[in-house]
């Protein structure tokens, strides 16, 4: 599991998360909803930092869809472990470490040498 570090990201997806019954979820509902809420803080965060625009009001958050690959990437680390004990805030920091680990080997694999396409010329 990840050092413990709860910073802006992980509060804020903390927070999303703390008035469900997040203890009661399975580990895909639980990826599902920390996914839905990194994506809209994501979102939030590029708003900000457009000179003049507001960010406005949200619907309430629905869970990113099943079939995405990042579901798997945050329910695997959370099988076998007992995560229900922790805090919200320590599951969104390990949760979130992973889906960072996840992206940062996927974008080191996309820009390897052997991935990109022969040159012709």
């Amino acid at each position: 599991m990840a050092p413990w570090s709860a910073g802006p990201r992980a509060a804020a997806i903390a927070a999303e998360l703390a008035p469900y019954a997040w203890r009661d979820m399975t580990e895909r509902m639980l990826a599902r909803r920390v996914l839905a809420s990194a994506d809209r803080y994501g979102v939030v965060r590029l708003l900000h930092s457009v000179p003049g625009a507001a960010v406005g009001g949200w619907e309430p958050l629905a869970t990113v869809a099943d079939d995405d690959p990042r579901v798997d990437v945050l329910a695997r680390p959370l099988r076998g472990r007992r995560w229900r004990a922790r805090t919200v805030e320590r599951v969104c920091v390990d949760l979130l470490a992973a889906l960072d680990a996840w992206q940062a080997a996927r974008e080191s694999f996309d820009e390897s040498p052997a991935r990109r396409l022969p040159d012709d010329g």
